[in-house]
């Protein structure tokens, strides 16, 4: 491939914009929700003003790395070529967004599986423009190593943005398209609504609504602000002890998940978040009763959730070994191997 210097410029020049792109504005983006666990699509639209420079500067790159013949071993002409560098582009793009809301809202696995995604893919991008380029720069580097591993993901990218699309309009038709993307460029973040929400709340009359805001689920911002709120009821513990024994338990129950007790309030929940737990394991359902992937949601919930209430509980003389075993037995009766 023989690059004339205006394309190896141009290309060049945009992976190195797309870099501080990557490095400024992204890390500081996925660094304000590394310890945040959101149920709701804010961080889309602020993600989508970060890729969508990012990877227009990359196409640019690719565009210049096809024009400059490094994608005509694929046989195809430079007009088909130039079609699917574009395509690819949004592709990847598509990819890393589901890879970035994948880390920002990692249900019951960890975040740590989803950053390869993100990192790998762009810098990826980045060395084969780079490395196809500049050959001269690098004489005899083989990027074989590259190319073809870049390629595969590439076309498998775009086959599922295909099918992904496909079965939004088989679904949904065009307007349930219109509207997936209507809904995702629209979502934001509504932290200052909600602590000006809190703000008006009487912990002595809402204190189910301050709860619902004080889980792990908001904000710390939001957490910290329901919290401190909750905590100037003057008769907090016995009113958090009665709404771990009432007969929805489970706000109350997600609360303790996120909060820090001291040991005061250790000795005294101890016994209503035992009680909460058990009933709340009363009434699961049987598993003929709820569909399979609900019955895998719940378990994973569980298996997260239960031992991190009981740890907080470690120091107190109450025994919290049944909880468990009771609640793995709920959702798998039939499991030989307990």
């Amino acid at each position: 491939m023989n690059s004339s210097p205006l394309l190896q410029a141009i290309g060049t020049g945009c992976v190195a914009l797309a870099a501080l792109v990557f490095l400024l504005p992204l890390q500081r983006f996925l660094g304000g929700y590394a310890d945040r666990h959101v149920n709701d699509d804010q961080w889309a639209r602020p993600a989508l003003f970060i890729l969508m420079p990012l990877w227009l500067l990359l196409m640019g790159a690719l565009l210049c790395m096809t024009a400059s013949g490094g994608f005509d071993w694929l046989g195809f002409g430079r007009p088909m070529l130039h079609t699917l560098t574009v395509g690819a582009s949004l592709a990847l793009a598509a990819v890393m967004f589901v890879f970035i809301g994948l880390y920002i809202r990692p249900g019951f696995t960890p975040r740590f599986l989803y950053t390869p995604g993100i990192y790998l893919v762009p810098l990826a991008t980045g060395l084969l423009v780079v490395f196809s380029l500049n050959q001269t720069l690098v004489p005899g580097f083989p990027i074989q190593w590259l190319r073809w591993p870049w390629t595969v993901f590439t076309a498998l990218s775009l086959l599922a943005c295909f099918a992904f699309l496909g079965h939004r309009l088989l679904n949904t038709g065009f307007g349930g398209v219109v509207n997936f993307a209507h809904r995702i460029l629209t979502a934001r973040d509504r932290t200052p609504e909600h602590l000006a929400r809190i703000a008006t709340l009487d912990p002595q009359h809402d204190f189910t609504d301050l709860l619902t805001r004080a889980r792990a689920v908001e904000s710390r911002s939001v957490r910290e602000a329901a919290t401190a709120r909750l905590r100037s009821h003057p008769e907090f513990i016995e009113t958090l002890a009665a709404e771990l024994e009432s007969g929805h338990p489970e706000t109350a129950l997600e609360f303790l998940h996120g909060a820090t007790l001291a040991p005061a309030e250790q000795a005294r929940l101890a016994l209503p978040a035992r009680t909460a737990l058990e009933r709340f394991i009363r009434e699961i359902p049987a598993p003929n009763y709820m569909p399979r992937s609900r019955q895998k949601e719940l378990l994973k919930w569980g298996r997260k959730t239960f031992p991190e209430i009981i740890g907080k509980f470690t120091a107190s003389d109450l025994d919290f070994t049944r909880v468990i075993p009771a609640f793995e037995h709920a959702l798998r009766p039939d499991d030989t191997r307990r």
